[in-house]
């Protein structure tokens, strides 16, 4: 049984939780460490007047912060439990049922390179979720994937799902 398949299982017979699960902290430190480079290299075409470095060091330097913040302690997070889960993103959280929360799949967004999971959830909101749903197929998604891979926790969230459904 490969490392991931354990890994999901291990987590899955803890229902009813609560089960916390965190971002990746390698991966927000890495991508810290690459805003810093892009905001230095902004301030460096300020002090050179060069015509985009204001756009160039307000857009990095923008992500900087939203990148510290998000290391910060408490900032981010996933719980689930044996009636929904809530997600945590830069201190704010939201929490959906199981009930409303359907169809976890991994997807790809046509701008970010990145897969995350995507989920049908009845309670959003009409205009977002015509955003959402044209642009992913799907009218939520998960902020981060929290050390899986998105099929992995598109996985995971199915099977505790199946557990609360069940109970």
């Amino acid at each position: 049984m490969p490392a991931a398949e354990r890994r999901i299982d291990s987590i899955v017979s803890r229902f009813p939780g609560p089960v916390a699960l965190y971002p990746s902290r390698k991966k927000w430190f890495l991508l810290l460490l690459l805003a810093a480079v892009f905001t230095a290299g902004g301030v460096g075409m300020v002090s050179s007047k060069e015509p985009w470095g204001w756009l160039v060091l307000i857009f990095f330097g923008s992500g900087l912060v939203i990148t510290a913040i998000t290391l910060l302690p408490g900032a981010g997070g996933l719980v689930l439990d044996a009636d929904g889960f809530q997600v945590t993103s830069l201190f704010r959280s939201h929490r959906s049922r199981w009930r409303d929360a359907t169809r976890f799949e991994p997807i790809s967004l046509p701008y970010a390179r990145q897969r995350m999971v995507g989920f049908d959830d009845a309670t959003a909101g009409r205009t977002i979720t015509a955003i959402n749903t044209a642009l992913s197929g799907h009218n939520a998604a998960l902020p981060d994937t929290y050390g899986f891979s998105a099929e992995e926790l598109a996985e995971l969230m199915r099977r505790w799902r199946e557990r609360a459904a069940a109970s």
